[in-house]
């Protein structure tokens, strides 16, 4: 199903350009990139709290979130993307991270992006967080932080396409646009043929 985030606030009629997202938004192999800590909490009480860190996607990531991402292709749950459309994707891609033995080894155990499409429309693409870390918001909180960058660049509305109604709805997402308009789709290819050709 789909559903749309409508930034209202969005200030879409003053910009003279499209602000620049790729390359520019692509750190350069090498650049530090900021994270910014956050403790997510629980969704259960019998669940421990992690540290998460939600940051800007950067070059040296695009492993991990190819690795990342595997599973839910092999499962059907995403499409599958070549190196290329990831790294095209990682410009405006955040990765969920924990500490993982040593403070110092991190690894990425989630991944969303949102892909631009003009100033009025941006989609949540590749939300996937791996298995044994669902249930603490990170999820949520890497899909908020892709709506934030949208909203950054003065986007209007942000649209994404899931199985899971509650989930969207519970971030501000819901079925209409403004004015009650609605997405229809028109399906050109099944989901069967898109996956086989993939493998």
């Amino acid at each position: 199903m789909s559903f749309y985030y409508t930034d209202y606030r969005a200030r879409v009629d003053t910009l003279t350009e499209l602000p620049p997202f790729l390359p520019g938004d692509q750190p350069s192999p090498g650049t530090a990139v900021p994270t910014k800590p956050e403790a997510v909490p629980p969704a259960r009480s019998d669940q421990a709290m992690l540290s998460v860190s939600i940051r800007r996607a950067k070059f040296d990531d695009q492993d991990a979130i190819m690795n990342l991402l595997e599973p839910f292709v092999a499962q059907k749950k995403l499409l599958h993307r070549t190196r290329a459309e990831i790294l095209l994707l990682m410009g405006t891609g955040f990765v969920a991270e924990v500490a993982e033995g040593a403070p110092s080894t991190k690894k990425i155990i989630g991944f969303s992006a949102v892909e631009i499409y003009s100033r009025k429309l941006g989609e949540i693409q590749c939300l996937a967080v791996a298995d044994g870390y669902h249930g603490h918001g990170i999820g949520s909180s890497l899909v908020k932080a892709c709506v934030e960058l949208a909203r950054e660049k003065g986007i209007l509305e942000v649209m994404a396409i899931s199985s899971s109604d509650a989930f969207l709805r519970n971030l501000g997402f819901d079925y209409s646009l403004p004015e009650q308009k609605r997405a229809l789709f028109y399906q050109l290819h099944s989901r069967d043929e898109i996956f086989n050709s993939d493998e």
